[in-house]
């Protein structure tokens, strides 16, 4: 049986409330991330869900996958890329949930976009979670990254 209906079995299971196979899945197959990542753009809420809670996992089985894929977020959520970066804030919180870690370097740029009026609320509570985790780091980061901008501007 090809991945894809191994993910499309277990995340109708996971639906129906068995999460064994799916969790399983997740943690053995990291191309699973993908198919996981396009289900955050459901129509369906508890679709959405699911595969949101599904990244989460994914994140203590493949971080460095999971954080190319908080990379792309963030490029989502910026108004330049021409995409629709609105489920990425709860993407990137059941994340945290699971692995706040590997959001912190991202840290700068979440807290600039964290000024966009339909992302603030999630990503406010996003960083909330990260703070929370590791308290004194997003402010220890954001203290960096204002003095490296400030060495580029006077030099």
């Amino acid at each position: 049986m090809s991945l894809r209906q191994r993910f499309i079995d277990s995340f109708d299971r996971g639906k129906n409330g068995d999460l064994g196979d799916f969790v399983r899945l997740i943690s053995k197959e990291p191309a699973v991330v993908r198919h996981l990542l396009g289900m955050t753009y459901h129509p369906d809420r508890s679709n959405r869900e699911l595969a949101i809670r599904g990244l989460g996992i994914a994140a203590k089985h493949h971080p460095e996958l999971v954080q190319e894929v908080i990379r792309r977020l963030v490029w989502a959520m910026n108004d330049e890329s021409g995409t629709n970066g609105l489920t990425a804030p709860d993407v990137l919180c059941a994340v945290a949930r699971e692995m706040p870690e590997i959001l912190l370097p991202f840290i700068a740029d979440l807290s600039r976009l964290a000024g966009d009026p339909g992302l603030h609320n999630g990503l406010k509570a996003l960083l909330r979670q990260i703070s929370e985790a590791f308290p004194g780091e997003v402010g220890q980061r954001m203290g960096k990254e204002l003095s490296r901008g400030r060495r580029r501007i006077s030099r």
